[in-house]
């Protein structure tokens, strides 16, 4: 790949990095994250024997396992996702196989009691949520996708599920919002981009994507662009540029390696930065967009794979470091969470205006309402400085009503026991067939023996038959 000249040219990471340890990181084979980062706290998907958790960790207590970690383990089946709020640093979702999405409020002091539920539950997929979204300006609108091959957005304060796009012939691999929310690309394993409305659910523009079936992820880019990872058709890593006017055609195709682990982009529109991840690997490059191409700059590198990584908001960097962006790194074999800081080298140790422009803030340009009435808007944003001096303010959440799931009042632990129930049953079910499968195996079995059985009599009376033809035709000594 060509070396661009750029300021951001020589971004580095520490060598020696800080980690969190001793916390049993999921091995679930999906293809998530498995790590959510805010300037609070860090939530990273547990490995749980029944049922499925998180572990919530706070970012200025870096070390042992402690009991200033909450671990959140109500969940009846495997956690695949976890987003923070956009808006709110103590508000989580949680995505779960039981096909429900949790909302988690997490306290400054104590975190989540053990013994804690939900604040709400959203309920309308019915199997497996896979993948995570919160809308970009408007509070408390989160999108979700299942593995019942459907996008669905929600207003997580009432439970009401707000549109659904069923476009989809196969899984769904990424969900993405564009700037002003207004619309939402996704990735399938049909190897289809999709753009659809997030008012209406309907698709807007359709078009090839990968020509592998490999996992491929997207981002929407501010100047109306989508950039894709993914793999070509000869199995090769690469990055795309799309232009959502003519999906027919890639503006621009750049290889990255010929590595085997899904690419996980992470997006910073305030830089124009990218940079990749891919699961298994042991580094982290680093992309310039820049007039519609993508530039290679450079790489972290490191001596241990990561399972997936959890990037923190810019609000939470450090700039007296020049910190451009900080990765926690999940490294499953070694039960750590690696803190790296990448930064950009300055002589100067005054504060470094272009590194950090304005971004987004904990304002959000909309309120639910407003996105329900038909509204978008780009984000609110504020100055570094300011969200710097605002961000240890907490903030709870709780539901305004009893859950509303496609029109029809209920409460969501009425819909979480009836989630728990379906679960049990499909359990029992495949309890059920494992059971005819061995029964049918043990009468297979049976039926072979009684037939080696048979072949053996049926043998012995021929060596009976054979020895005594050989002792009547022995010859009489004298």
């Amino acid at each position: 790949m060509a070396v661009r000249t750029s300021k951001f040219r020589h971004i580095f990471g520490d060598r020696n990095v800080k980690s969190y340890n001793g916390i049993p990181i999921s091995k679930n084979a999906h293809e998530q994250d498995f790590c959510a980062v805010n300037p609070k706290f860090v939530a990273v998907v547990a490995e749980q024997i029944g049922g499925g958790a998180f572990f919530v960790l706070k970012t200025d207590k870096i070390g042992s396992v402690d009991s200033s970690s909450s671990k959140i383990s109500k969940h009846n089946g495997a956690v695949y996702d976890i987003r923070w709020s956009p808006f709110n640093d103590n508000l989580i979702a949680s995505a779960c196989d039981d096909g429900l999405i949790r909302l988690w409020n997490i306290t400054d002091e104590r975190g989540v009691e053990p013994n804690h539920s939900p604040v709400q539950t959203l309920s309308g997929h019915n199997k497996r949520v896979g993948g995570l979204r919160w809308h970009p300006s408007a509070e408390n609108i989160l999108a979700s996708s299942s593995y019942d091959n459907t996008v669905k957005l929600w207003n997580v304060e009432t439970g009401q599920q707000l549109a659904s796009c069923e476009a989809f012939s196969n899984q769904i691999t990424d969900i993405y919002f564009n700037e002003d929310g207004s619309l939402m690309g996704s990735t399938c394993k049909d190897k289809k981009i999709r753009i659809f409305d997030t008012h209406t659910g309907q698709v807007t523009v359709e078009g090839v994507g990968h020509d592998n079936m490999k996992v491929s992820r997207l981002v929407m880019l501010k100047d109306g662009n989508i950039l894709t990872a993914g793999f070509s058709s000869m199995s090769s890593r690469c990055v795309r540029l799309y232009d959502p006017r003519n999906l027919s055609s890639v503006v621009t195709e750049l290889d990255v390696d010929s590595a085997t682990g899904s690419l996980f982009p992470y997006y910073d529109p305030d830089l124009n930065l990218v940079y990749i991840a891919g699961k298994g690997d042991a580094n982290i490059k680093f992309f310039e967009l820049d007039a519609g191409s993508v530039y290679y700059l450079n790489q972290y590198q490191s001596g241990d794979a990561q399972r997936g990584i959890g990037m923190m908001p810019k609000r939470g960097l450090d700039s007296s470091i020049n910190e451009i962006a900080r990765a926690y790194k999940l490294n499953v074999g070694k039960k750590l969470v690696n803190v790296i800081p990448l930064k950009v080298s300055r002589q100067s140790k005054t504060f470094a205006e272009d590194l950090y422009p304005d971004t987004a803030s904990y304002v959000p340009a909309l309120t639910a309402q407003q996105f329900i009435d038909g509204g978008n808007a780009p984000p609110v944003k504020a100055s570094f400085k300011e969200l710097v001096a605002t961000r240890g303010t907490s903030k709870g959440f709780s539901a305004a009503s009893p859950t509303i799931t496609n029109g029809n009042s209920g409460s969501h632990e009425l819909a979480a026991l009836k989630a728990e129930i379906q679960t049990l049953k499909n359990t029992v079910n495949e309890q059920l067939n494992i059971i005819d499968d061995k029964d049918a195996k043990i009468e297979e079995l049976e039926s072979e023996k009684a037939k080696l059985g048979q072949q053996l009599k049926t043998a012995e009376q021929e060596i009976a038959e054979l020895q005594k033809h050989g002792l009547d035709a022995s010859p009489v000594s004298e």
